[in-house]
């Protein structure tokens, strides 16, 4: 097998890092070379153990499975039964020396929970945008085994889709893509692109079916680029404050201020919770404190939100009223209605059941408020943070921005405690939300999605089940 120049330079990369992202366009030999190197490590270090993941078992057994893995083996003169075995049904290479490589599609939980049951001296994530942080984290943990001379490896390959993606974060701007921390460890990247690979393509590849592109699906698939954000943000906070801002509106207002909070809970991914200020009939809220735990036990959760209500009791002189009736909203389905029970009883929260259908409506509320100033957020808080990073979905087919959250390139959790408290807000907490329509509603917003949403707003609003 000969490699391209380009795949030469990525070969190196692969020996000489941990952590290797390999981006570009389409059909520029960034798969066959992950290949390559894979089946190089599993002959040369025996009983090295190595995942070839991808979202959807469908594709990794179409792409790599019967083509690219097959095609490789051939290629470096390997014969099926004398120097290797495979298991069609668990997509399986077995060599003489004990290592293999296991290809799996994430989708299959039966799968998933074989492959958690395992360690890995590779983990190889083809077409890694597909691929949400949450998952990525849980399956680093298995990249721990111990093959004599050899240091385990962490590989992406991938399209590039937008600067929020977890890829671009550890990448580019080596921080953990949930908490924002630097991150330690070796990351080395290389981009290639079909220009790279045209000795492997046929002649009017590249001419026909990529030059002809626009916007971004051409720096996408042709010129392999990370594109920005500007059409996909959410939101784009306009009022940001400190304490002294708060202290100043809060001025003669003490007596009329209102609480109310929400709390997401993170049984894959952080435990949220937000403390929100308001007087009853004006506009404006206030994100008093806001807090994220990483993988909090219940105790240390409870605790810790009491000690953020308290520590504002203490600072600020709410009235008692406002203490009395103040209530803290979380989703009560599944595992948390046992959560919520225990830390109403055991810590004396005043946890109460969200809403939580149509989040769509949440959504568009919390980001009208946002981008128009309503929503006050502190300057260097999290969710300030958060703001940077929650996007719209992209269409692959039409690359058109679809009103939908990525989770994929960023999970929200801030914003999902905010719209629990905001939906309280919006039908019965504040007198300046209940009854909103639809307003100011920017002209490149698709007019079908702002009849959905109109609608449903509407329906909630006449609901009066709708707790």
């Amino acid at each position: 097998m000969t490699l391209t120049v380009k795949q030469e330079e990525a070969l190196d990369v692969l020996l000489n890092y941990a952590n290797v992202l390999l981006y570009g366009g389409a059909r520029s030999g960034k798969t066959a070379l992950v290949i390559y190197f894979i089946i190089f490590i599993s002959i040369t270090f025996p009983g090295t153990r190595s995942l070839v993941a991808r979202r959807y078992a469908t594709d990794v057994r179409s792409s790599i499975w019967n083509d690219t893995l097959p095609k490789i083996l051939h290629l470096l003169g390997l014969v099926m039964g004398k120097e290797y075995k495979n298991n069609e049904q668990q997509m399986t290479i077995s060599f003489p020396n004990g290592s293999e490589i296991i290809c799996a599609g994430l989708d299959d939980k039966e799968r998933v929970d074989k492959i958690l049951g395992t360690e890995y001296g590779i983990l190889y994530i083809n077409e890694s945008q597909d691929i949400n942080w949450i998952t990525i984290k849980t399956l680093k943990t298995r990249l721990a085994q111990k093959v004599k001379g050899f240091k385990n490896k962490f590989i992406c390959d991938l399209n590039p889709t937008s600067i929020n993606h977890w890829t671009y974060k550890l990448w580019f701007e080596h921080i953990n893509p949930e908490s924002g921390a630097p991150v330690a460890g070796s990351y080395g990247k290389m981009q290639m692109n079909p220009a790279d690979n045209k000795e492997n393509l046929s002649e009017d590849f590249i001419k026909e079916q990529l030059e002809g592109l626009t916007g971004l699906e051409r720096n996408r698939f042709l010129l392999g680029e990370y594109s920005s954000n500007s059409d996909l943000q959410v939101f784009s906070p306009k009022s940001f404050f400190d304490d002294d801002d708060f202290a100043l509106w809060a001025q003669g207002k003490w007596r009329d201020m209102r609480l109310t909070a929400g709390l997401d809970l993170g049984f894959e991914d952080a435990d949220a919770f937000i403390l929100l200020a308001y007087v009853d009939g004006e506009p404006d809220v206030w994100l008093l404190d806001e807090y994220k735990g990483y993988k909090s036990d219940i105790s240390t959760l409870g605790k810790d939100i009491g000690r953020i209500i308290e520590k504002n009791y203490e600072k600020y002189p709410f009235s008692s009223r406002a203490r009395d009736d103040f209530s803290i909203w979380t989703d009560t389905g599944g595992l948390g209605r046992k959560t919520a029970a225990e830390l109403a009883e055991t810590f004396e929260l005043p946890v109460r059941a969200a809403y939580k259908r149509d989040k769509d409506v949440g959504i568009f509320f919390l980001q009208d408020d946002v981008n128009y100033g309503r929503l006050h957020i502190r300057l260097d808080g999290p969710f300030a943070d958060e703001c940077k990073k929650i996007v719209w979905s992209r269409s692959e087919d039409t690359g058109k921005v679809e009103k939908k959250i990525d989770d994929d390139a960023y999970h929200p959790d801030l914003m999902d405690a905010i719209i629990y408290a905001y939906r309280f807000l919006m039908q019965h907490g504040n007198a300046a939300m209940i009854g909103r329509t639809v307003e100011k509603i920017k002209e490149e917003e698709p007019k079908d999605y702002i009849d959905a949403i109109s609608g449903i707003y509407a329906t909630l609003n006449n609901d009066n089940n709708f707790w």
